[in-house]
């Protein structure tokens, strides 16, 4: 893994699944590191990493744009910003899923995207790193029954390659990584040899799901020195789902 440190790091959504073990990545490697969720159990959870907890709900701006200012005064000006925070919801089609439900996903995914790009920069050193968090879903693919979240998430994408643009005079790079079928994150099957998650695991090339530890390594490489000529693209760490149909989907069909 690359060195970061030195580093002032905030990732949101930082108390569970991808954020959690991107957040101790960073502070293995060195990041002066805070974690944001809309518990105050999180505290415990910094706690045990070495990192900091700042309380904020994702979705709510007066609470985002004070976390900021928090994280510059305890911390001094972030480096590597990371936009976790996301949600995910069992949808069903276009036509079943209710519009209160639909817009909270959205806001969640999409605005709360939205805010965190709008304050963040502000408070950040030139030459920084922003790493939002996507999905394959929405960057190369959907499946029917998630079209609200894969829409969010591909906006996410594109408000990122927005983001890169915008900030490129101060050497600031937004990138996305999309992961999909990462087990232990909350969003999806878990891992359990059930029939949901061998059905899953024959999506991608490897013919399993991926782990938690198989995708921080593309955060850490997008925080770091060596992709400072990286900017507004999705890295998609997905075990070949979306190259094409691999060897396990033709096996299972025998």
């Amino acid at each position: 893994m690359h060195s970061l440190k030195g580093k002032v790091a905030l990732i949101t959504g930082g108390t569970s699944g991808i954020g959690l073990a991107v957040a101790k990545n960073f502070a293995d490697n060195g990041a002066s590191v805070t974690i944001t969720g809309r518990r105050d159990s999180g505290a415990q959870v910094a706690r045990d990493i070495g990192a900091i907890f700042v309380q904020c709900d994702a979705t709510d701006e007066q609470q985002v744009a004070e976390c900021f200012d928090a994280v510059e005064k305890n911390n001094g000006k972030i480096d590597i910003l990371v936009v976790n925070a996301g949600t995910a919801a069992d949808e069903g089609s276009i036509e079943e899923f209710p519009t209160d439900k639909m817009r909270h996903l959205v806001d969640v995914n999409l605005g709360g995207v939205f805010i965190a790009l709008k304050y963040g920069p502000r408070h950040m050193n030139d030459d920084g790193s922003i790493i939002t968090t996507g999905s394959v879903a929405g960057a190369g693919t959907t499946n029917a029954g998630a079209g609200v979240y894969a829409a969010s998430k591909a906006g996410v994408a594109y408000l990122t390659r927005t983001c890169a643009l915008e900030l490129a005079s101060r050497g600031i790079r937004a990138n996305t990584v999309c992961p999909a079928l990462i087990a232990g994150t909350g969003m999806m099957t878990d891992d359990d040899g059930g029939p949901e998650a061998l059905l899953l695991s024959k999506l991608t090339a490897f013919g399993r799901m991926g782990r938690q530890e198989e995708v921080v390594g593309a955060y850490n490489f997008l925080a770091s020195q060596a992709a400072t000529f990286i900017t507004g693209q999705e890295l998609r760490v997905d075990g070949g789902m979306t190259a094409g149909i691999g060897n396990p989907i033709f096996s299972a069909l025998g």
